[in-house]
C-alpha cells in the first residue's frame, strides 16, 4: 500500500475551514506567539514608561493611537517572523515529527509540504513587507536578521540546530539579544523617543539570556534525550541542580539590582520576583523522571514549559514595575 493511500488528504482552507484553522493555529506553535507577544508588549510598555516617566499610564500630548497603531504594525510583523521560523524547522524535521510530535500538522499529514512551503514564503513575505511599511529601521533590522538566523537554524548547508551549542546560541541571540534590544530601539523610535538603551533594559536582556540557557539545558530532557549520561558526563540530576543555581542566583541578583535600577516601582519588583524564586523552589522539587512511580511529580515536559512560563512572566513584571 503506498503511503499516499494511507496518509489522510490534506486540509484545504474553502472546504474546511474551522478544521483548517485549527492545523494552521498548531503549525504556528502557540506558545511562541504567546512569547512574541508578551514580549513585544512588554517592550512597548518599558517605552512608554520612558515617554512619561512621571505618569506611565498616562498618554499626555502624545496621540495613543499612534503607540496602539505601532504596536499593532511590529506585533504583525513578529508574529509573521515567528511563523516562517518555526514552520521552516517542521518541514526540515517532518520525519523526526512523525515520531516524536506527531499531532503538528505536517507530520499528520493536515498540511502538505506544498503547502506548508506556502505559508512560510507568505509569513516571510509578510513580516519583510510589514516591517518595511513601518518606515524604522529598527524594525527593519530585527525581523531581517531574525529570518536570517532562522533559515540557517534550518535549512541546509548551514543548519545549525545540527550542532547543540549553535541551535543554543541561535535561539539566545534572537530571543535574548536581538528582539530586546532591537524591538525596544523600534518602540522608543516609534513612540518619539531618543533611540537608547536605558539600564533596566540591559537588566532584562540579561535575563532573558540567563533563561534562555536553562531552557537550552532542559530542551535535552524534554524528549528523554539524556536517560542516562551525556558525552559531557552530565546525568539529568546534574542539569536539574545546574538549571536551579542558574535562575536561583538570577532571582537573587535581580532583588538586589531593584535597589539599584533606576525608574522601576523596587517594593513591587522585588515582592515579584521573590514570589517567583519560592514558587520556582517549590516546583523544582517536585520534577521527577518520566518513569517515576509519583503522579503528582512534574516531568522534564512539565517542568521545561514551567520554565518557559517564568521567562514570559519578566516581560509582565518588568513593564508593570517601571508604570507604577
Amino acid at each position: 500500500m503506498t503511503k499516499s493511500a494511507l496518509s489522510p488528504p490534506s486540509l484545504n482552507l474553502l472546504q474546511s475551514p474551522i478544521p483548517w484553522l485549527r492545523a494552521f493555529w498548531k503549525f504556528s506553535r502557540p506558545h511562541t506567539i504567546v512569547g512574541t507577544s508578551l514580549s513585544i508588549l512588554g517592550l512597548f510598555g518599558i517605552a512608554w514608561a520612558a515617554r512619561h516617566p512621571s505618569s506611565g499610564l498616562s498618554p499626555g500630548t502624545f496621540h495613543i493611537w499612534q503607540g496602539v497603531s505601532a504596536l499593532w504594525l511590529t506585533w504583525l510583523a513578529c508574529v509573521c517572523t515567528n511563523i516562517y521560523i518555526v514552520g521552516l524547522n517542521q518541514i526540515e524535521d517532518v520525519v523526526v515529527d512523525r515520531i516524536d510530535k506527531p499531532y503538528l500538522p505536517i507530520a499528520s499529514g493536515e498540511f502538505s509540504s506544498a503547502q506548508a512551503k506556502m505559508l512560510v514564503g507568505i509569513a516571510c513575505s509578510g513580516a519583510i513587507l510589514l516591517a518595511v511599511v513601518s518606515h524604522s529601521l529598527y524594525l527593519v533590522v530585527t525581523v531581517g536578521l531574525s529570518l536570517a538566523i532562522g533559515t540557517a537554524y534550518s535549512l541546509p548547508p548551514l543548519q545549525l540546530k545540527r550542532f547543540p551549542l549553535l541551535g543554543s546560541l541561535c535561539a539566545l541571540l534572537v530571543r535574548g539579544a536581538l528582539v530586546n534590544l532591537g524591538l525596544f530601539l523600534h518602540a522608543c523610535s516609534q513612540l518619539d523617543l531618543f533611540p537608547q538603551v536605558p539600564g533596566r533594559m540591559w537588566v532584562l536582556t540579561l535575563v532573558v539570556l540567563v533563561f534562555g540557557v536553562a531552557i537550552a539545558l532542559l530542551k535535552h530532557l524534554r524528549d528523554g534525550n539524556y536517560k542516562h549520561q551525556t558525552n559531557n558526563g552530565f546525568t539529568p540530576a546534574n542539569i536539574l541542580q545546574l538549571v536551579w543555581w542558574l535562575l536561583t542566583i538570577c532571582y537573587a541578583g535581580l532583588i538586589v539590582a531593584a535597589l539599584y535600577i533606576p525608574a522601576i516601582n523596587t517594593q513591587f519588583f522585588i515582592m515579584t520576583h521573590g514570589l517567583a524564586l519560592g514558587y520556582f523552589w517549590h516546583l523544582s522539587r517536585q520534577v521527577q523522571p518520566p518513569d517515576a512511580a509519583d503522579s503528582l511529580c512534574l516531568t522534564y515536559q512539565e517542568y521545561y514549559q514551567f520554565i518557559w512560563k517564568l521567562l514570559f512572566i519578566e516581560y509582565l513584571i518588568f513593564p508593570t514595575a517601571c508604570l507604577l
